[in-house]
């Protein structure tokens, strides 16, 4: 699937209810859930075919998460991806793929 065809999919899923804040704060609780399936996995061990299903399942959803605050500024999934790719190939270009702060 296409991930544009995705973002236009998943809105049609979205609630009235489900506005850009709404989306903005819960796009940092489905990331939180993937953080806790992790680290609960790493604390427990167990069956690591389920993991790899929860994890994916919760990937999903903060994947419906950012295309829902794409949406919001009117970003298409796809121009943030391409965007990204730039950002990172010029760090890669410029030796500052390491290191922090945004414009390196």
């Amino acid at each position: 699937m296409n991930i544009d065809a995705y973002q236009t999919q998943a809105m049609k899923l979205r609630l009235p209810t489900a506005d850009r804040t709404y989306a903005l704060l819960n796009l940092l609780a489905e990331a939180g859930e993937v953080a806790g399936k992790a680290a609960k996995h790493r604390r427990d061990g167990g069956d690591v075919e389920q993991y790899n299903i929860d994890i994916k399942k919760e990937l999903g959803d903060v994947m419906w998460q950012v295309a829902a605050v794409a949406e919001d500024h009117g970003f298409t999934l796809s121009e943030i991806c391409i965007h990204n790719l730039e950002k990172l190939w010029g760090r890669k270009d410029n030796g500052t793929l390491q290191g922090s702060g945004d414009n390196r």
